[in-house]
Order: C-alpha cells, then sequence, then structure tokens
C-alpha cells in the first residue's frame, strides 16, 4: 500500500480533490501501481500551529490560498477557473 502524506496548512476541499488525482495520476503512472492502491493523508494545520521565518501564519498571513481564506479567493474567478481546469 503506497502512500503519500501531505503535511500544510488546513487546505479547502476542492484543492484536496485537485491534489489527490494529480499526486495519485503521477505516482501511479511512475511506478505501474494501480490507482485504487495508493492512498492520500492530508494532514490540515491551524494557521497558529504553522509559520516560516519565525512567524506563524496567524501573526502574518501569506498569499497561499487555503481554507482560512477560502471565502475570498473563492470569489476570483481566475483562481476558482484555474482549480476546475487542473480538476480535469
Amino acid at each position: 500500500m503506497p502512500a503519500i502524506k501531505i503535511n500544510s496548512i488546513a487546505l479547502a476541499e476542492s484543492q484536496k480533490k485537485v491534489l489527490a488525482k494529480k499526486y495519485v495520476e503521477i505516482f501511479s503512472e511512475i511506478t505501474n501501481v494501480p490507482k485504487d492502491r495508493v492512498y492520500i493523508f492530508f494532514d490540515g494545520y491551524e494557521l497558529e500551529d504553522v509559520g516560516t521565518a519565525g512567524i506563524r501564519f496567524s501573526e502574518h498571513q501569506g498569499k497561499a490560498w487555503s481554507k482560512f481564506n477560502e471565502d475570498e479567493w473563492s470569489k476570483d474567478p481566475a483562481i476558482v477557473e484555474k482549480i476546475k481546469k487542473a480538476m480535469e
């Protein structure tokens, strides 16, 4: 049972769908393991539990799209289209 584990700030469901599809497709293609035998696990962290350069994301949020700012980026047609296209 091959497993792919993604540790990240919490992601929106639409992002998880795209990542799961893409990672599993690539892994299966490269290893010849059937897609239904590749497992993917998402560990999403709260903004106060993740940081960079010594600053927690809850104190200084960047422009990364995540579950925490989904209400903002999900209203941008260009971003929504990019995610939809990636799901194809």
